[in-house]
């Protein structure tokens, strides 16, 4: 269909418009370079100018999560002065194929509330809002949502029949294990190393041996557990005593200890569907009725016999302590050491670990005062992180409140400490209390954080009780060098003055696309203006009461 309207200062043949494209892998007519050309075919034929392209290339249409063109899409259609007011789409199911069928709609709508025109190319049918036009729509967004949930049941059958097979369906091998490219009849082809995939759609995978040091360690280890009495937390601790790394080159912990032993990979069993992921929904944990299970699929590890004297004696120990024998045992660890601590808990076969202990009485403080040990270690700081954790968690949702509400399209992690603004900018903001020994005076650590790929760090400074926050640093990255420990006094404060700011309105500045050159200009405050007090609203110069 022809658009209605004309754009002001254009001729009648040159009306603007942007294209949105999404790949999707079912079938070559879907690829981004064909709907392309089936977009520029229309436009041409009802002259229209293509001025600006929205492409999310090898993304699922599933959610709106991770599809950063079409979160810029829908920001650019509320902007007053975007430069096209026409949508052309290859059909309805670019928008995604959601399983809330009114999810596309959605997103139409406020296109058309924008006033945006959208036009779906290869529809048979006018996108007029008739009531036709609008039964086929809702008809359409509902079959594509349905296409993938009948493409993910087929594709499930067939992992389940090949799982049952004895081949291995997805994840990392394992300690001690390899995979093994085979073809359809198990025919042996090549090992393959980490992060390679099988070329050919009818092979498959299998697992086989690792090395015989690593496969060796794993029979020690089933040792030490049946023969030795060792539990997991100090079978860890000698394992990185001896300077061994599990499989991911980590240090050794008791749940991967655990798994070793629970795993019945290493009894040559197959197991799938133990838990599952589907369509983007949470992660389940599935009864043992729905696993499936192939006995036998590969050479073992361990022995059969081994393997189940290990899961009767996690089972002896796993059974439901009374309070009464959890402190039974932890009287009898305090009369044997003389001590206690989480560390020797961790080290005793017999006892559950720290966290049981936690759980059951609230906090190991609890549980030693009700067996009369007394410990001179100061547990106030506890108090002083929790307050901190609230006070970073009332932080983030101020800010993701505020970014929301300017406009910006914004998605954070489930504590909502990593914040991501647009799909281009992201900040860590971390809350962090005031420390003081005998050898430093009241001061704050602050360090680059590594595991998140991040361009902005936001220290909420608080004070030493944690019930307010003094000041904000926000540290664009390169600023602080990676794991490099800078400690923050009032004394060398004022080197850091360029990074201080009152509140975090600068957030709203830089989340509008300004150079991160300017960003040494903003807001800087001069020592004598340090700001004191309780937790201040990021985005008010004055201070409240927490």
């Amino acid at each position: 269909m022809a658009p209605r309207f004309r754009v002001r200062g254009r001729s009648d043949t040159a009306l603007l418009a942007a294209q949105y494209v999404r790949m999707s892998t079912e079938y070559q007519k879907y690829s981004p370079e064909n709907q392309k050309l089936e977009i520029a075919g229309y436009a041409q034929a009802h002259r229209i100018e293509i001025i600006r392209t929205y492409e999310d290339a090898g993304r699922s249409g599933l959610t709106l999560r991770d599809r950063p063109a079409l979160c810029q899409l829908l920001l650019d259609v509320q902007k007053q002065e975007r430069d096209f007011n026409v949508l052309l789409v290859y059909d309805i199911s670019r928008w995604g194929r959601f399983q809330e069928v009114d999810e596309s709609a959605h997103y139409e709508y406020l296109c058309r509330c924008a006033g945006v025109q959208v036009i779906y190319c290869k529809e048979p049918f006018e996108n007029d809002c008739s009531p036709a036009s609008n039964i086929i729509k809702t008809l359409k967004r509902a079959m594509a949502g349905e296409y993938s949930r009948e493409l993910s049941a087929k594709v499930f059958q067939g992992q389940c029949r090949a799982a049952g097979r004895g081949f291995r369906q997805g994840a990392a091998p394992g300690y001690g294990l390899r995979r093994l490219l085979v073809d359809d009849m198990g025919t042996e082809k090549i090992p393959l190393r980490n992060h390679e995939r099988k070329n050919i759609q009818s092979d498959h995978v299998t697992i086989i041996h690792g090395p015989a040091n690593e496969v060796a360690l794993i029979r020690r280890v089933y040792e030490w557990f049946i023969e030795g009495g060792i539990s997991t937390g100090r079978i860890a601790t000698r394992l990185n005593d001896f300077g061994l790394r599990n499989a991911q080159g980590l240090p050794w912990r008791r749940d991967s200890i655990a798994q070793l032993l629970t795993a019945e990979k290493y009894v040559g069993n197959n197991v799938y569907n133990r838990t599952s992921v589907r369509l983007n929904t949470p992660r389940i944990c599935n009864p043992p009725s729905e696993w499936v299970r192939a006995i036998g699929a590969f050479r073992p590890v361990v022995s059969a016999e081994e393997f189940n004297a290990v899961q009767r004696i996690r089972d002896r120990r796993a059974h439901r302590l009374s309070n009464e024998d959890l402190l039974e045992g932890l009287s009898a660890l305090r009369d044997r050491l003389g001590r206690l601590s989480a560390v020797e808990i961790g080290k005793d076969p017999f006892l559950p670990g720290q966290n049981y202990y936690r759980r059951r009485f609230g906090s190991l403080t609890r549980a030693y005062k009700a067996i009369g040990f007394e410990t001179n270690r100061n547990y106030e700081y506890l108090n002083v992180v929790r307050d901190a954790r609230h006070l970073q968690t009332r932080l983030c949702e101020v800010i993701v409140t505020r970014l929301t509400e300017a406009g910006h399209h914004v998605v954070s992690s489930a504590d909502r400490s990593v914040i991501c603004v647009n799909g281009e900018l992201r900040l860590r903001v971390t809350a962090r209390a005031a420390s003081a020994t005998i050898y430093r005076p009241l001061h704050w650590k602050i360090s680059w954080p590594t595991l998140y790929p991040i361009d902005l760090l936001v220290i909420a400074r608080a004070d030493r009780m944690a019930k307010g926050f003094l000041d904000f640093f926000v540290f664009p990255k390169g600023s602080l060098g990676p794991e490099k420990l800078t400690i923050l006094t009032e004394e060398n404060r004022s080197r850091l003055n360029m990074f201080r700011h009152l509140n975090l309105k600068v957030l709203l500045t830089l989340a509008e696309r300004s150079p991160l050159e300017a960003f040494n200009a903003c807001g800087t405050i001069p020592d004598n203006e340090h700001p004191s007090g309780p937790y201040q609203d990021p985005e008010s110069e004055g201070t409240q009461q927490a």
